[in-house]
């Protein structure tokens, strides 16, 4: 399917300002929030009920919300729990066990060095990055078409895991420029709550 150039351009420009504005909070700022955030999620009923959680392992370089305290407390409440990994272009869940070893994978992002995949059925929540999000649970990711096509693909096997995005409020905007292909969230957890779209 063919992106609008238009659409195409202005995802561009919101990413780059996003990603501009998220390296601009304080080291002291960006661990408060982190941490409000994982206060919230771990606080979630559908968190709390969940057997196994999909998470992303946060990069300290691209100022993500940081996940590692999450996985903590998920690992401490006998969660199963399952990372992002790409193979052959496409996103799949890997099994994660706390002081798993992890390298550097494609394009940057931590990945278990051991990768065993998870059946997706098996996915009670996503939880996911992104760079921008709106008040209609559009998400602005880094224009990799991983996550959309990992959710599509749930979707098409009738599997469908509370899909929650991680932020900080700041990251929200009017109107995030969609594509007809751009799956949308159930929520967002931000330092200052949860937003819930459905």
């Amino acid at each position: 399917m063919q992106q609008d150039a238009n659409i195409a351009s202005k995802k561009a420009a919101l990413r780059a300002r996003m990603i501009s504005l998220r390296r601009s909070i304080s080291e002291k700022s960006h661990h408060q929030m982190s941490m409000a955030i994982t206060r919230y999620v771990m606080g979630l009923p559908e968190i709390v009920n969940a057997d196994h959680i999909h998470i992303y392992l946060s990069m300290s370089s691209h100022a993500e919300v940081d996940t590692a305290a999450i996985i903590e407390g998920l690992i401490a409440l006998n969660k199963q729990v399952s990372v992002p990994v790409i193979i052959n272009h496409a996103l799949f869940s890997a099994v994660y066990h706390k002081n798993d070893s992890i390298r550097s994978a494609q394009f940057g992002q931590p990945e278990p060095e051991n990768v065993s995949i998870v059946d997706d059925s098996l996915l009670d929540v996503v939880l996911m990055p992104l760079l921008a999000f709106d008040n209609r649970g559009y998400r602005l990711g880094y224009g990799k078409g991983f996550y959309d096509a990992f959710l599509l693909r749930l979707s098409k096997q009738g599997i469908s895991p509370t899909r929650i995005g991680l932020a900080f409020s700041r990251q929200m905007t009017a109107k995030v420029p969609a594509d007809p292909w751009d799956e949308v969230l159930d929520g967002v957890v931000h330092e200052n709550g949860i937003l819930r779209f459905t």
